[in-house]
């Protein structure tokens, strides 16, 4: 992960100076500890066996994207998002129903403060809510309140720190459904990836989530909804550039490792591990 975030930053242009240094390390450990985070979902909700295939799979799906490595916003976004997520998916024990709910919706707000449209993961909250606890009319109006929360204290900030008000219109982002910005060498290959990835993935998992207990389906639903809502943030964005599939990499590693759990050969399971280390190489021969 480490090589590969530099490899995207030297080819992006490099500057040594302080102010490069510092996005630099500290984009590599929102990067690294957003990884961490996502070890940490799988761990405690048992989502996959005991392995580190997830990591693999997050670590080569986020180097397929390289404009991810260079966009601090969009790395601190995707880390508030997992963040949320993780506590979304703790809803499922029955307790700090209230707690797990607001501390999501904060998270999800930070992250639209760093990057606007991931607000859009506000519908996992919710989908969370009518899984685990529909009926408290309460738990319904925790995530606005949250989300206020965020925009009461970014006008705290603006107007100790700049004497202005946080400025609506500089916040939300227009919707377009343009895709000119993916037409080039390096945008159609990690387009190209992702989409067989995604397709691949998503039916071996749709066909495993049906033999998995009842039980169990409400979580693995809201990792299929975190996907889907991320691909929907790629559709309208209005600023593409390919960093915005970061959002696609945490769940779809989560999907992708049902795949490389079920019983391949040694042999099948070597193959496909290396074509994974091969993929974020080659992205770079564009």
């Amino acid at each position: 992960m480490f090589v590969l975030y530099t490899i995207a930053h030297y080819k992006n242009g490099f500057n040594i100076d302080y102010s490069s240094i510092l996005v630099f390390f500290g984009g590599l450990i929102v990067y690294i500890l957003t990884m961490l985070l996502l070890n940490l979902i799988i761990q405690q909700n048992d989502l996959t066996q005991k392995s580190t295939h997830t990591i693999l799979l997050f670590a080569f799906l986020t180097a397929v994207i390289p404009n991810s490595f260079t966009n601090t916003t969009v790395l601190l976004s995707n880390l508030f998002i997992v963040l949320g997520i993780r506590n979304v998916l703790n809803l499922r024990n029955g307790k700090y129903i209230k707690s797990n709910i607001l501390d999501a919706s904060l998270y999800i707000g930070l992250a639209s403060l760093a990057y606007f449209w991931s607000i859009s993961f506000i519908l996992i909250v919710y989908l969370g809510v009518l899984y685990f606890e529909p009926k408290n009319y309460r738990n319904w109006i925790i995530p606005i309140i949250g989300l206020l929360m965020v925009y009461v204290l970014s006008n705290c900030f603006t107007l100790l720190f700049y004497d202005l008000f946080f400025i609506s219109t500089n916040y939300i982002k227009p919707i377009s459904f343009s895709f000119e910005a993916y037409v080039n060498k390096g945008g159609i290959f990690s387009i190209g990836v992702l989409t067989i990835c995604t397709l691949f993935f998503l039916t071996v998992y749709l066909i495993k989530y049906n033999r998995k207990p009842t039980k169990s389906k409400p979580v693995l639903g809201l990792i299929i909804a975190q996907l889907l809502v991320a691909l929907g943030i790629v559709l309208i964005v209005s600023d593409k550039n390919t960093a915005e599939m970061i959002f696609i990499a945490s769940p779809l590693a989560i999907i992708g490792t049902t795949y490389l759990e079920m019983g391949h050969g040694k042999l099948i399971q070597e193959i496909n591990l290396w074509v994974f280390l091969a993929l974020p190489f080659m992205i770079f021969l564009f």
